[in-house]
């Protein structure tokens, strides 16, 4: 029960936070997006899985915890991002950074503060699929997030996308 009423008062919280906020309040409501916490490792804040469910780290928050708390809005407006993007583009470096920068926008919308060092040059990139911008940005989320974040288990494209430069060598469009 403490959940649900968790859930109610985190996603009021959530919509009060502009447009995005709103939007990614609404996606939850409407889909009815399942929430729950389950420990993780350090170096993860919370994840999304297939068939509508967002995953949120004990380690760092609970039922309990301050619904105002900046960080767990911005996690929440990131894991919503990858379920609108789809597994596909998810599950890779550029479906990671698209989300990243998503987030931490957000964050700085509501927390108007200077990041660490590694995330303001990762909002500083652009999400294209230049290869080399995103190994960088690959680096710079494991800079922050510590070893234990496996971005590199991740393709660098979609997979589809990732596939057909194996292929061509040609970065795709």
């Amino acid at each position: 029960m403490a959940h649900i009423a968790w859930k109610k008062k985190v996603l009021s919280k959530l919509a009060e936070k502009g447009a995005l906020g709103k939007e990614s309040a609404d996606y939850i409501h409407a889909n009815n997006v399942r929430m729950h916490f389950k420990k993780y490792s350090k170096s993860t804040g919370a994840r999304w899985f297939l068939f509508r469910q967002i995953s949120l780290n004990k380690l760092y928050y609970s039922p309990e915890g301050d619904v105002n708390d900046p960080r767990i809005l911005s996690l929440l407006v990131h894991e919503v991002h990858h379920l609108k993007q789809g597994v596909i583009t998810a599950l890779s470096v550029y479906g990671e950074l698209d989300a990243w920068q998503v987030e931490f926008r957000f964050y700085k919308e509501i927390r108007p503060e200077r990041l660490h060092p590694a995330l303001e040059e990762l909002l500083s990139l652009p999400l294209n699929f230049d290869r080399d911008n995103l190994h960088r940005a690959a680096k710079l989320m494991q800079d922050y997030s510590g070893k234990g974040y496996h971005i590199n288990w991740l393709p660098i494209y979609p997979l589809h996308k990732e596939v057909g430069y194996w292929f061509t060598k040609r970065q795709p469009k």
